[in-house]
């Protein structure tokens, strides 16, 4: 929601510590700089992020335990998203033109391509990665007339080569991008945008094994920001608001374990998050996300450790 939300709303979002959080822990935090979209896995965590010297720049990042952060992008290129599974981080590499998925494997740092039929002479972003299951956006908003412009959900399964449209909807009215894809199962989210306004916003499971796809349940407010551990339990954010969604607006993170799931964290007024992905290690689930300020646009990485038994 991020990115287009700044160009057609023109809100600003920036860093925040949750508030009453069940046990959340700063990852990244550097002054003055917006850190979004993590990942993580097994002695690894990747993101994005600008600086202070080219705040409209973005690259994509991932970072050993105790390591310094690697660049993934070549210079030269721009990238607002990146995900890793094991060692290898898929990115999207924007070159202002174009904009394609790329593999990076974070022990030899050395960059592939992937498979014919990711890429397009669309722009594909946003992705996800596990196993052979490649989650990602697709928008022809860079070729068309914007009156005809859409953006699509792409499930790319890279043993057979082949994919699976979860969703698609025209960008004049709605929003429409990648979540989580985690063994088994895969998130995305869309709102309907009228006038500037995101409403009924909502978070969309898709079953891989059975080519299910559902609504994840919503008691009438805004969701997004949709994470998925391997069991299927969706992690998402939900705000008070019914109408529209509004930034910072009583902002709470849902664990979605039945009914109208479990809230495990609240953030103070002005406060958001519009990225989460989910963590399996050892038995247990760690929720890593992107905490913002409303105000200013600068953003850090936090973790909330066993988000799957995690309580208020």
């Amino acid at each position: 929601m991020r990115r287009l939300i700044a160009v057609v709303a023109g809100l600003v979002i920036a860093t925040a510590t949750i508030a009453q959080a069940a046990t959340p822990e700063e990852v990244l935090n550097e002054p003055g700089v917006d850190e979004e979209v993590p990942s993580a896995s097994a002695g690894y965590v990747a993101w994005s992020a600008n600086s202070e010297a080219r705040p409209n720049h973005y690259n994509s990042y991932v970072m050993a335990d105790e390591g310094s952060a690697v660049r993934v992008n070549p210079g030269g290129t721009h990238s607002h998203g990146a995900a890793i599974d094991g060692t290898t981080v898929v990115y999207d590499e924007d070159t202002g033109d174009d904009a394609d998925l790329k593999f990076f494997d974070a022990a030899s740092e050395s960059r592939t391509e992937p498979p014919d039929g990711v890429n397009t002479a669309n722009w594909e972003y946003r992705p996800s990665l596990s196993g052979d299951q490649l989650l990602f956006t697709r928008s022809n908003g860079n070729r068309v007339d914007f009156r005809d412009a859409w953006n699509k959900v792409v499930l790319f399964d890279l043993s057979t080569v082949t994919s699976t449209v979860l969703s698609k909807l025209p960008i004049r009215t709605n929003y429409l991008v990648s979540g989580q894809v985690n063994g088994d199962w895969a998130t995305f989210e869309s709102c309907s945008v009228r006038r500037g306004e995101f409403s009924e916003c909502q978070v969309h499971l898709y079953d891989i094994s059975t080519d299910t796809l559902t609504e994840v349940t919503n008691p009438g407010m805004q969701q997004y920001a949709g994470g998925v551990s391997a069991d299927g339990t969706v992690y998402l954010v939900r705000q008070r608001n019914r109408d529209h969604w509004v930034c910072g607006k009583a902002t709470k993170v849902v664990r979605m374990d039945g009914g109208n799931g479990t809230v495990i964290a609240t953030l103070p007024e002005g406060k958001e998050i519009f990225n989460m992905f989910a963590f399996d290690q050892g038995g247990s689930t760690t929720l890593y996300m992107d905490p913002t300020r409303c105000r200013n646009g600068m953003g850090g990485i936090s973790r909330i450790v066993s988000a799957d038994t995690a309580t208020l």
